[in-house]
């Protein structure tokens, strides 16, 4: 079996290091290249590369290709920097940095490398920010400015940082990715290619291309889109709209002009800027960028009149692409073709495996249950795989970079999603339903309970909701997947608290814990590394409140996890504490006699300015083994119970009124107006 090692490299003027962590076992070696000491070993470090496989982290653009290079021996650290800022300060691609350095990183070398920036969901994150987001044990940048030329000591101190902190940061990636990259193994093994250091986006993107070479025999080529070029959205024959206003709003898209900027992006036609769009008691952003409805500060719950019922539009964007007969010029219409069998193959999978669950229980046959668990196996990877292709294919449409780019095509699935939304919400308004809470893929109804029949499973029993739902999923061809609330405690439409009847809960946004155990917040991928922890604890201690009725002060006080009471914020130029200089990623929690964390950078007036809410920050950049003896627990009460008034858990804020400024003009009628009022 193939061993996995994680590597990194650091370049100094006069030191370059490579650090190396074997998987299996922890065991680390280093290898220095620097006038005090030769330990770099080229022969050794060639049988690696050669022999294992190696995992990294934006490496695929720097450590690999600058290790190659490294291996020439008439390469010397001088050289190294060069070369080293050269493609930094260049931001090269990874396919321009081989003719940079003049060399060519053998083909089995290159297959056996994973580089997980792409893989991790956010791929502008830096791995220390990722770090950060994993609760790993040590934040710390690198120690001395790149073009520092190194003591000996100072070169210690950064072999010592190269060996442990980055390779353990890649360590962690890489176990929680464990699951995403158990796919894309799976999946290269099924198409026979590599998928380990592609996103989603690149999997599908290149999964649906070979689809459409094998239809069509010939390789597609690119069709560039320039910046300048217009097009007009095609409003699809079935979409109509009851009411005047809406009328009015859709001939307004319909004849908007759209422009593609020069960053490749759709520059928002004035008919769709700052639009808002009022449906009974509600309003409705709507935009290139999505629906959403503008509810802040506010409690919903079900009662013995109304019932809360959560409907999400089943896989929305790729039913938009087939229903539409949507396709990428470079690609043509075989897009389509290859794009439905995916859809297809996924959704049979899924079937199967329903069916294979349901099966496996009353089976006793030894073999039997073993054939069933392999074909369990290859339907559950059809089914994830599935969803990568069809939602990356989406995202590559708005890549100038890709093959799938398309601008005029996204805005079409967009706006389709948001105008179908408006027309299921103003259905439901004319059928004595009232929808209170709309956004991208679903509303939230409050319906009358003469109105309802409750569920079966994810589908509405025959009811007049039943009815309006069945009328709009058979004039757009889309499926909706229905859920109950109790109640609902909204800051916005993307920051809120759900709870279920079955005791369970839903939480978006700021209050979101995805490190949390619950199922229902568990998320180690998605959640965990595209957001910052923000004491979470906080979030916690108001969801038992809300759900249990359980004080504030006696979830926090009797929580002895003390990652549950940290906060991850980026500071981009760096940031001190107690003039220490903590790095561009800071983690602090709130103690007792604590300070503000600092920017690094003086601003124009000679001062550092406080990074925001840090005040009585207590530094964390080494997670403690026990809970400090000087957090400040009553700021975190004091924060829960802020969530829990944002949310509207006391009641709907009542926003205060500005005073009016008397003018000339208003003098009158103001006056005149108080003292009937008086």
């Amino acid at each position: 079996m193939t061993s996995d090692i994680f590597f990194d490299i650091e370049c100094f003027p006069n030191f370059f290091f490579v650090g190396m962590k074997r998987r299996e076992d922890g065991k680390r070696i280093g290898f220095e290249l620097s006038e005090r000491r030769n330990t770099f070993d080229r022969d050794r470090i060639r049988r690696l590369l050669l022999k294992t496989r190696h995992i990294g982290y934006h490496s695929l653009t720097y450590d690999l290709p600058m290790l190659w290079y490294a291996l020439d021996e008439n390469v010397t650290n001088a050289i190294l920097k060069e070369k080293s800022n050269g493609i930094i300060q260049g931001n090269l691609r990874w396919w321009d940095v081989d003719d940079y350095l003049g060399i060519r990183v053998p083909w089995d070398v290159r297959n056996r490398h994973i580089d997980l920036i792409e893989p991790q969901p956010n791929a502008f994150a830096s791995l220390k920010a990722l770090n950060g987001r994993m609760h790993g044990e040590h934040l710390q940048d690198l120690p001395y400015q790149h073009d520092t030329v190194l003591t000996d000591a100072q070169m210690d101190v950064v072999a010592e940082y190269c060996l442990h902190r980055d390779l353990d940061a890649t360590e962690n990636l890489w176990n929680t990715l464990a699951e995403p990259m158990a796919l894309r193994e799976a999946l290269g093994a099924q198409h026979g290619q590599n998928f380990m250091s592609k996103s989603d986006s690149q999997i599908g993107e290149a999964i649906v291309k070979k689809r459409v070479e094998e239809i069509t025999g010939t390789k597609p080529q690119r069709i560039e889109t320039k910046p300048g070029t217009t097009f007009f959205y095609p409003v699809p024959e079935w979409m109509k709209f009851e009411t005047s206003a809406l009328q009015s709003f859709l001939e307004e898209v319909r004849q908007a002009q759209f422009v593609i900027g020069a960053d490749g992006k759709v520059k928002s036609p004035k008919a769709l800027k700052d639009v808002r769009v009022k449906l009974g008691n509600m309003e409705y952003s709507v935009g290139i960028g999505g629906l959403h409805s503008t509810e802040a500060h506010r409690p919903v719950k079900s009662d013995q009149d109304w019932q809360l019922v959560d409907a999400d539009v089943a896989s929305q964007y790729p039913s938009i692409i087939l229903m539409l007969g949507l396709f990428p010029k470079s690609l043509g219409a075989p897009f389509l073709e290859a794009y439905r069998a995916i859809r297809d193959e996924r959704l049979k999978a899924k079937k199967r495996a329903k069916e294979i669950k349901k099966e496996l229980p009353g089976v006793n046959d030894p073999d039997r249950i073993a054939e069933l668990k392999r074909e369990l196996e290859i339907c559950t990877v059809k089914d994830k795989g599935g969803k990568i292709q069809l939602n990356g294919v989406y995202g590559k449409l708005g890549s100038k970079y890709s093959i799938l780019y398309a601008p005029h095509l996204l805005i079409g699935v967009t706006l389709t999603g948001q105008l179908t939304l408006l027309m299921l919400i103003e259905k439901a308004l004319a059928a004595g339903i009232d929808v209170v809470s709309g956004n991208t893929d679903g509303v939230l109804f409050r319906c009358p309970r003469a109105k309802y029949a409750g569920l079966d499973g994810d589908r509405l029993l025959p009811s007049a909701l039943k009815n309006v739902c069945d009328w709009w999923e058979k004039v757009t061809g889309f499926d909706l997947e229905f859920g109950e609330y109790d109640s609902v405690y909204s800051s916005s439409v993307n920051t809120y608290y759900a709870i279920k009847p079955n005791g369970g809960h839903k939480r978006k946004g700021p209050i979101g814990n995805p490190w949390s155990s619950h199922p229902d917040d568990f998320d180690p991928v998605r959640g965990q590394l595209t957001k910052n922890p923000q004491m979470t604890i906080c979030s916690d201690a108001a969801l038992a409140k809300i759900k249990h009725g359980t004080p504030v002060e006696e979830t926090i006080y009797n929580c002895r996890d003390m990652k549950q009471f940290v906060t991850v914020i980026a500071a981009s130029s760096g940031a001190t504490w107690r003039e220490e200089y903590l790095g561009r990623v800071v983690r602090y929690y709130w103690c007792k006699n604590g300070e503000a964390v600092l920017r690094a950078e003086a601003n124009d007036s000679g001062t550092f300015a406080r990074v925001q809410k840090t005040e009585g920050a207590g530094a964390c950049m080494k997670l403690p083994n026990e809970m400090p003896d000087d957090i400040d627990y009553q700021r975190y009460i004091d924060e829960a119970e802020s969530i829990l008034r944002d949310v509207g858990f006391y009641g709907a804020i009542i926003p205060k009124r500005k005073p009016i400024r008397l003018t000339k003009k208003n003098k009158v009628p103001v006056l005149s107006t108080w003292m009937q009022v008086a």
